[in-house]
């Protein structure tokens, strides 16, 4: 599975069961990403895709025990750490900022290979990084 996360620059994913932020050209981004492919989301992030039309994506709040392996997960108010081990692939969009959080993006990345780095602009961020993490030796 690949999993997909938004976070500050201390990991943060979310601060009192509400997102940090969001980005229309983020969403856009890993929607021409998935391109086919399933994505799940959970009811919180539903709002978040509800203007596209996705034939791909699947809301359930139980998606964690569904998926499969080439499907991917967008994360906002789920502990990432709980289904690390399923996950082959990490990306990763960073405000590049700092907010308040209470929930972080708790797997040690530095255990996982950085195979790709792009910064853009954002729409309402001048500068958001997306960082590609594959799962094997470093």
């Amino acid at each position: 599975m690949i999993i997909i996360a938004c976070v500050d620059n201390d990991m943060g994913m979310s601060f009192n069961n509400r997102r940090l932020s969001t980005d229309k050209v983020v969403t856009k981004r890993i929607i021409d990403l998935i391109s086919n492919k399933k994505i799940w989301i959970n009811n919180f992030s539903k709002d978040l895709f509800e203007d596209y039309n996705l034939d791909n994506l699947i809301i359930d709040d139980e998606f964690v025990n569904k998926m499969g392996k080439y499907d991917y997960c967008f994360i906002e108010n789920i502990s990432p750490d709980k289904i690390e081990n399923k996950a082959d692939k990490i990306i990763i969009y960073n405000w590049n900022r700092k907010y308040p959080a209470d929930l972080y993006f708790n797997i040690n990345l530095d255990n996982w290979i950085l195979e790709k780095e792009t910064d853009f602009i954002g729409n309402s961020h001048d500068k958001i990084t997306q960082k590609i993490y594959i799962r094997g030796e470093k």
